[in-house]
């Protein structure tokens, strides 16, 4: 399995994280051009001097395209007085039926710009899932994914440092791959030929 991409920037004050988690058959490679892209984008930009914003996002996306190319950004940018801005994006995919190539390009980009006493917190987390059969969760595994929708909104809008953030947002990523490795489902797809004598 090659080496997915994964790029964070960061200036003074400002904290950006970006993982990709890689779980299955079939190879994650730098992301370019392929028959379905699949993209999370979180953006936030803060310019009003003690403005707080914040965005979050979960995405399950499942394809069985040949080719996949999955994209996931968060983005924070403050330029302005005592501000905050928080970017969260968690992108889940699930590439069935053995496509033959799979790219994951994940990106996590905090920056502070001219100001004073402000914060900005980017974090993106990807998990791609390569199977050559059809996958999917089971309802108790929705269920815990919209629990931890939940739990990325209301982190991204506490005011929680930016060190306590990370934590929390690394702990709910952990729970995202444990629902992955307990409540994922494959179905084999059976090639048959039917034949009926007389």
């Amino acid at each position: 399995m090659s080496g997915p991409s994964a790029r964070l920037g960061r200036r003074a004050g400002a904290v950006a994280v970006a993982v990709v988690l890689a779980v299955g058959w079939g190879s994650v490679a730098p992301a370019e051009a392929h028959d379905r892209t699949i993209t999370t984008d979180v953006t936030v930009t803060v310019r009003q001097d003690g403005q707080t914003r914040a965005r979050s996002a979960l995405r399950v996306a499942p394809t069985f395209a040949p080719q996949v190319s999955a994209v996931n950004r968060a983005h924070a940018s403050a330029r302005c007085d005592a501000c905050r801005a928080v970017a969260v994006s968690f992108q889940v995919v699930l590439a069935n039926r053995g496509p033959g190539d799979v790219a994951a390009d994940n990106a996590a980009v905090a920056t502070n710009e001219g100001c004073a006493r402000c914060e900005a917190v980017a974090i993106a987390y990807q998990f791609v899932v390569v199977s050559p059969h059809r996958s999917h969760l089971t309802p108790a595994g929705h269920q815990r994914l919209a629990r931890v929708r939940l739990e990325l909104w209301r982190l991204s809008r506490s005011r929680a440092p930016a060190a306590d953030v990370n934590a929390q947002a690394e702990a709910l990523a952990a729970e995202v791959a444990d629902v992955l490795t307990t409540e994922l489902r494959t179905v084999p797809r059976i090639d048959r030929e039917i034949r009926r004598d007389h």
